[in-house]
């Protein structure tokens, strides 16, 4: 700068030296649209140099194609899986063009609309779920909906001793670090995703779960933990003459259900076959208009468990 040779203040011309000083400058807070500004040199209270007005234009990063995360030109498999790996904790990622949906957040309903994408037409034409249920018993992971869900994502923590085998689906992926497990599924529309994965280990607790239909959230309604049969009443309690009884069962086999008055004499059978696991709740209907009024207790037996309830009858 010839305004300002002695730069060093040391009295000595400095401008021959056989290298030049460069100045980086970063720019923050500005927004989209165009600027100017300039740069100019203090020395001894006074600018020895000003430059010429310079032209700063702000830009917003545009994506060509929005879910297309490796720039081939299309959205495939490959944008999916790179989705989904960096949601579970796996890889990075520019998340520029990943958020499908424009919600801010990066998550199993932005993987959801890039796979309908590679799927084209494809629609499942069962009613959407608004509602679901989360039902963990001793070794399994499953969903309890009131219409068709496409995506679950989870995080768990557990012990050192866990391990996991998820349910098969078009995308069914895991991630262990330490003590924490985030897993995903997502379906290709072929089917509602119910049964989630199996597991073994000790101390497993959903730390966090989203359920996605094909078009937007699905409300997660209550998480149940069921490691054993149980017996609930749905129906009035008292009762005049009839009720509801839930018979949850976290395995499938044979289910005894009877009724017996406070004599321990049996006085009703309602369920005496061979039923299927059913962490929601078989519900059996109870008549009692051949009954006397009282208290009755309803007992369920399975090969490895026994559950009761107390009901009472009022005429």
């Amino acid at each position: 700068v010839p305004a300002c040779e002695d730069a060093a203040g040391d009295g000595h011309d400095h401008g021959d030296d056989d290298h030049e000083d460069h100045l980086t400058f970063e720019l923050t807070g500005l927004s989209v649209g165009s600027t100017t500004f300039t740069i100019s040199i203090i020395h001894q209270g006074h600018a020895d140099f000003t430059s010429m007005p310079i032209l700063v234009t702000v830009t917003e990063e545009v994506c060509p194609i929005m879910g297309d995360l490796n720039n081939s030109g299309f959205i495939n498999v490959a944008d999916v899986v790179y989705l989904v790996n960096y949601i579970l904790g796996a890889t990075t990622l520019d998340v520029t063009c990943a958020d499908m949906n424009g919600d801010g957040l990066l998550n199993v309903s932005d993987v959801i609309s890039m796979v309908n994408i590679i799927l084209g037409d494809r629609v499942y034409t069962d009613v959407d779920a608004l509602e679901s249920k989360l039902i963990i018993s001793e070794n399994s992971l499953t969903l309890e909906s009131d219409g068709f869900v496409q995506g679950v994502q989870m995080t768990l923590s557990h012990n050192s001793d866990f391990k996991i085998n998820l349910s098969d689906a078009y995308i069914s992926e895991y991630k262990t670090i330490g003590n924490t497990t985030n897993l995903m599924l997502v379906s290709d529309k072929s089917h509602s995703i119910t049964d989630i994965a199996t597991f073994n280990g000790n101390n497993v607790k959903v730390e966090s779960i989203h359920v996605a239909n094909q078009s937007g959230d699905v409300i997660v309604e209550q998480v149940i933990e069921l490691t054993s049969i149980n017996v609930d009443v749905v129906g009035p309690n008292p009762f005049n003459p009839s009720t509801q009884l839930s018979i949850a069962m976290p395995e499938s086999g044979f289910l005894s259900v009877n009724v017996y008055n406070l004599l321990g004499q049996k006085v009703a059978t309602l369920v005496d076959n061979y039923m299927e696991a059913n962490a929601a709740g078989h519900i059996i209907n109870f008549n009692a208009g051949n009954l006397a009024s009282g208290v009755y207790i309803v007992q369920a037996v399975t090969a490895n468990d026994i559950a009761t309830q107390k009901i009472m009858l009022m005429k």
